[in-house]
């Protein structure tokens, strides 16, 4: 009977853990079909976005030096004055996901993405110098985050980020027309040295989905094509490194000076005022020295004036001291939008710089692994760099150089970013230690009372150990508690009198060894008890108070948070 009794229960588990993985694969599978949605949804959202926004931009492009000048100076201007209006907390966009991603449960909200939005049209429309993949990176993480939200009964818990960052790859992808940076970018981006976990396999079918959507709308031409060729030799090679390292210098003052910039001890109007005015005054410089309204937007046209071989070393330094200028500016104005692209212009014109020192002989190669070593120093995506390389230049040949020179940038950046809210790493995996059986943390072979034993006897027995609780024994069975605090409800001069078994607290059951401390906390707390005895056949083994778990819970939590 007994071994007929065990096969039934192993066949029952066996059953009960098919019928739970059966569940996690249509979870998982319902996961990646709604991150198709995801993607559809983002890449149709951000089209949209990208031709509403981009067309005054390429009006506002040929205009007179005076209208280059005032407009993203208004633009500031109104931005200050919709922030204000619209209630929106800051000008974050890419870190707004970021910060959500990190948060135990930040989610992102509809309401706030359309003020952002508004604001972030305004900034880049008016040619202020920021990407369109802020807003991009936003909505398609709020729309991720909001389906999760309204999926809650039926996808996993865990997925609630999971859809979050298929979004925000999908936003990336579609803007880009890169589908792999968009993916990579979405897991690198929340850390600086690890990488988001569980959203691969739905950040691609997010990513590809969004991608065909965007480019069904716009077409299929890359983004920045070089015109290079892939070829490289050791000389292109070593200078790949002598570029990152350049490139991972320079991005790193960057971080530090957009950082001020966000943070300038002035009041709002203040600082609205310093980046309108600096706007104002870069206009006419970036014409004369330029020929071309250079200081506006994401700047595509900065990058190929770079690439011209007919403009000098000086001009290009020029150039990137104006671009710099100019994202400066904007974020102390309080402009919303993506730092990517510049960050971008910045490593193509660096590149460019180094093509003209060492005479290369292989075009845009250097303005191209420029481009990777100085986005991956920027946001440590050093892996989004390179791909960014292969998809947006549609040169995958110069993944090699570009590597190493995203690889060189990494050693000299030390620990900035141009997100605050980038974590080191991952947390470490606490759900083990949370499930801690309870004999870890017990007091073992602890001090009990006989049930026959007087009060006087108990609580010298008890204060001597400086115990608050007690386990009661008869013949070595446990039968319940006892509390110093319920002694001291009783006159002192009937203890002798009161035996112990008399005053326990004989419903309180035990616990098991293999009790894990979560399961016990939960006992003690619905038993109203500080203390609970550890019992074996129902003999005490030990006694855990709450102090005792409390004192490990505070250190789970706070290892939590420094991982976090």
């Amino acid at each position: 009977m007994s071994q007929w009794r065990n096969s039934a229960r192993l066949e029952q588990a066996s059953r009960s853990a098919a019928d739970a993985a059966r569940a996690l694969a249509r979870q998982f599978h319902l996961t990646l079909v709604v991150s198709i949605g995801i993607g559809i949804a983002t890449g149709l959202a951000v089209a949209g976005f990208d031709r509403t926004v981009g067309a005054p931009l390429e009006v506002l492009a040929r205009q007179p030096v005076i209208v280059t000048a005032l407009v993203p100076a208004l633009g500031l201007i109104t931005v200050r004055v919709l922030t204000k209006q619209l209630k929106n907390p800051d000008s974050a966009t890419t870190d707004a996901y970021v910060r959500a991603y990190h948060l135990r449960d930040g989610t992102l909200t509809m309401s706030s993405l359309w003020r952002k939005i508004l604001s972030s049209a305004v900034t880049l429309g008016s040619g202020n110098a920021f990407g369109f993949e802020g807003p991009s990176m936003l909505i398609g993480s709020t729309i991720g985050s909001n389906v999760e939200g309204r999926l809650r009964s039926r996808v996993h818990g865990d997925d609630a980020k999971v859809l979050m960052v298929a979004g925000a790859a999908a936003g990336v992808a579609a803007i880009f027309k890169a589908p792999l940076t968009g993916v990579i970018f979405a897991l690198e981006v929340p850390y600086r040295s690890d990488q988001a976990r569980r959203a691969l396999l739905p950040s691609l079918a997010a990513a590809g989905a969004s991608y065909v959507t965007f480019v069904i709308l716009t077409g299929t031409a890359p983004l920045l094509p070089s015109g290079g060729y892939a070829p490289f030799d050791l000389k292109d090679l070593g200078g790949g490194v002598v570029v990152g390292l350049v490139c991972g210098i320079l991005a790193r003052l960057g971080a530090q000076a957009v950082t001020a910039a966000k943070h300038l001890r002035f009041d709002n109007w203040t600082r609205v005022i310093i980046g309108a005015a600096g706007m104002m005054t870069l206009a006419p410089i970036a014409m004369w020295a330029f020929d071309a309204p250079l200081q506006l937007g994401p700047s595509y046209q900065a990058i190929q004036w770079a690439s011209d071989a007919k403009h000098s070393i000086g001009l290009l330094c020029g150039l990137f001291a104006v671009r710099a200028a100019a994202t400066w500016f904007g974020a102390a104005g309080g402009g919303l939008g993506g730092m990517f692209i510049p960050l971008v212009t910045q490593g193509a014109v660096i590149g460019s710089i180094f093509e003209r020192l060492v005479n290369a002989p292989n075009p845009h190669l250097f303005p191209t692994i420029g481009i990777a070593a100085f986005l991956g120093a920027g946001y440590r995506t050093p892996l989004a760099g390179v791909a960014f390389v292969a998809e947006a230049t549609g040169q995958p040949g110069f993944i090699v150089p570009a590597f190493l020179a995203a690889s060189a940038a990494q050693l000299v950046m030390g620990n900035r970013s141009f997100s605050p809210y980038q974590r080191r790493e991952r947390p470490p995996n606490l759900a083990p230690l949370r499930q801690i059986p309870i004999h870890e943390i017990m007091s073992a072979n602890a001090d009990t009372i006989e049930a026959a034993a007087d009060l006087t006897s108990v609580v010298h027995t008890m204060m001597s150990k400086n115990r608050g609780w007690a386990p009661v024994v008869k013949d070595s069975q446990y039968i319940g508690l006892i509390a110093i605090t319920d002694i001291a409800d009783i006159p002192q001069e009937q203890w002798g009198l009161r035996r112990a078994d008399e005053i326990a607290r004989l419903n309180v059951p035990p616990v098991a060894a293999t009790d894990d401390i979560n399961l016990v906390a939960e006992q003690m707390r619905q038993a109203g008890v500080g203390a609970v005895a550890v019992t074996n056949t129902n003999a005490v083994i030990g006694v855990v108070t709450m102090r005792d778990l409390h004192n490990v819970f505070v250190l789970l939590d706070r290892l939590d948070n420094e991982a976090r």
